[in-house]
């Protein structure tokens, strides 16, 4: 699992990999493969961070210290 500036850093790589194609800054298939990667680099930073495995996190850790 990633840290959660791990992630951060993931969703600001997606977001410069659709800014690029998105913008036409890259077109053709320079631009189809900057869209590719801004998919995958979104997929895993959602996939290795949800605000409810840190939610199911405290409410375990909240259970063990009662």
């Amino acid at each position: 699992m990633l840290s959660k500036d791990g992630v951060i850093a993931r969703y600001i790589l997606a977001f410069c990999f659709f800014f690029l194609s998105g913008s036409q800054m890259l077109t053709g298939a320079a631009g189809a493969i900057s869209g590719i990667l801004g998919t995958i680099e979104l997929a895993t930073a959602m996939l290795h961070y949800s605000p409810l495995y840190e939610l199911y996190d405290l409410l375990k850790a909240r259970s063990y210290h009662l």
